[in-house]
């Protein structure tokens, strides 16, 4: 009796291969299109401690000091009846930037994570309010020097703007104000119906006795570019009609109405990322003010951004 061995051969048939091939792909896929969301909660995470260590910092110096530190370009207090011009700029200017006042100037872990240079919306250009001496560094003493002329626009004091371009990496916009001066820039802004501080009248009644610098920075905000990569206009341009010399005041007032503007009172920052992603970048309402009612949108100052997510906002009040 002969009995024939059966040859089996084992392995996957052709249906079983496309099986595991499907399964494989549709899991890279969720993976591709998850994991980028995952990297960019952990970076809002570090971020959100970040600002929480520079509140703590900024604390400590209103603590010491009675006040939050000066912007870039604040005119000094012992300056403030100067006129521009009648001493050098780094005496009447504060030309070290908030950073190196609360000592944490050049480290990275203090800086905006989402951020690929200083040029914070991406037009080309270095504007004021971007604009944050790098310094050079001593590397014996770890002692920082920074430029002695301020930053005008359209200068390059000491070769400044050379090494912002060539950064990958920058500090966060900050903007700090005085409250009251700023309660009584908010009601030009929003009476005139100019909800993009788009306008500055230093005869108007609510402005015309605004004197920089003030006694006291009672209140800041800081500002990132965000998951979007831009600030999308929330950190303005200059209007052309403020006095040079309080030009940087009056860019921190701008800046820190636009980052805490919420003119349908929701609760929810009009230009902020967060609230953007939510639904408030497509909100239209109207806006009573006295015997007038305006129409508004949510849309970004910056045209070509209106839609994109905006900035990433931390605001002390």
């Amino acid at each position: 009796m002969f009995v024939f061995a059966r040859n089996e051969k084992k392995g996957f048939t052709l249906i079983e291969l496309l099986t595991v091939i499907a399964i494989i792909a549709i899991l890279a896929g969720f993976t591709f299109a998850v994991l980028p969301r995952i990297r960019e909660r952990a970076k809002l995470r570090r971020m959100d401690n970040t600002f929480l260590q520079l509140r703590t910092a900024m604390t400590s110096y209103f603590t010491e000091h009675n006040t939050y530190p000066p912007g870039y370009g604040f005119v000094a207090w012992d300056y403030r009846d100067h006129p521009l011009g009648s001493v050098p700029d780094n005496v009447m200017f504060m030309l070290r930037p908030y950073t190196a006042l609360l000592k944490v100037h050049g480290d990275r872990n203090y800086m905006d994570e989402f951020s690929e240079g200083f040029d914070t919306n991406r037009d080309g250009k270095i504007s004021l309010m971007e604009f944050l001496p790098i310094g050079l560094k001593n590397i014996a003493t770890g002692v920082y020097t920074f430029p002695t002329e301020l930053y005008r626009g359209n200068n390059n004091p000491d070769g400044e703007i050379n090494r912002l371009l060539q950064a990958d990496r920058r500090p966060f916009v900050y903007a700090p104000v005085n409250k009251k001066q700023f309660q009584k820039a908010k009601r030009f802004w929003i009476e005139n119906g100019y909800f993009y501080a788009e306008a500055w009248d230093p005869t108007h009644p609510y402005l015309q006795d605004l004197r920089f610098p003030p006694a006291v920075y009672d209140s800041f905000v800081l500002i990132s570019v965000g998951p979007g990569g831009s600030t999308a206009g929330v950190v303005p341009e200059p209007l052309g009609t403020e006095p040079q010399r309080d030009i940087y005041h009056i860019l921190a007032l701008r800046t820190y109405f636009l980052a805490t503007r919420d003119l349908n009172d929701n609760g929810q920052l009009d230009f902020h990322f967060e609230s953007r992603r939510r639904g408030e970048a497509g909100l239209e309402y109207n806006v009573n003010v006295g015997n007038r009612v305006f129409q508004v949108t949510n849309k970004l100052p910056k045209p070509d951004e209106a839609n994109s997510w905006g900035p990433y906002i931390f605001i002390v009040e």
